[in-house]
């Protein structure tokens, strides 16, 4: 099963995500993923900063609190996209794995379908749940086109990706920061079936 978010879907999960960090609400347990686009949105929002009051000393007065609230706006962007990749991480049960992208969607497996995980480097164009090219059992899930981790899955799964259409899936591919931590909940998550 997939899940995407509406666009107003997406700024709930940002403003939500944002909002439990600044009160301090402990993060959903589970396996991060996605710290290379974290990383680059956290110097990108530094550097913003940086840029807004340099612009802002060049601006006539007049105009200073509107391009005040539209940096503030850009900031508070930038925050939320990095407080929803982290508090919605990957999940690792013993009924199914759920491979989040924090905000453009999910992938549920059945934990029973789910035989081995493999490392690998490849870029699959687009963002969320959707079809690798050239691959037709397979789906990509993640944030951005760099996957580093294939789910090999046996029996194949049926995945509705809306309007792509849906995949019999042998392979998922997504990110995870540690895909030893990943091998690990799933040695730890027993499948149902082998549960004696």
């Amino acid at each position: 099963m997939t899940v995407r978010p509406t666009r107003a879907g997406i700024v709930r999960i940002w403003a939500g995500s944002l909002t439990a960090t600044v009160r301090r609400r402990p993060p959903v347990p589970g396996l991060r993923h996605s710290a290379g686009m974290r990383q680059v949105v956290l110097v990108l929002v530094a550097m913003e900063i940086v840029v807004a009051f340099l612009l802002s000393a060049m601006l006539p007065p007049a105009v200073r609190p509107v391009h005040a609230a539209v940096e503030l706006l850009l900031v508070l962007a930038g925050l939320g996209l990095v407080a929803a990749l982290a508090r919605h991480p990957h999940e690792v049960g013993g009924e199914r794995v759920v491979l989040r992208t924090g905000f453009l969607g999910e992938v549920t497996l059945p934990r029973s379908s789910v035989r081995s995980t493999s490392a690998v480097v490849r870029t699959v164009p687009g963002r969320g749940p959707r079809r690798v090219p050239g691959e037709p059992a397979a789906v990509a899930c993640s944030v951005d086109g760099e996957l580093n981790v294939a789910v090999h899955l046996d029996p194949p799964v049926r995945l509705d990706l809306g309007p792509a259409g849906t995949v019999d899936a042998s392979t998922v591919y997504a990110s995870a920061d540690s895909r030893a931590a990943l091998e690990q909940a799933l040695r730890g998550a027993v499948p149902p079936h082998r549960a004696r």
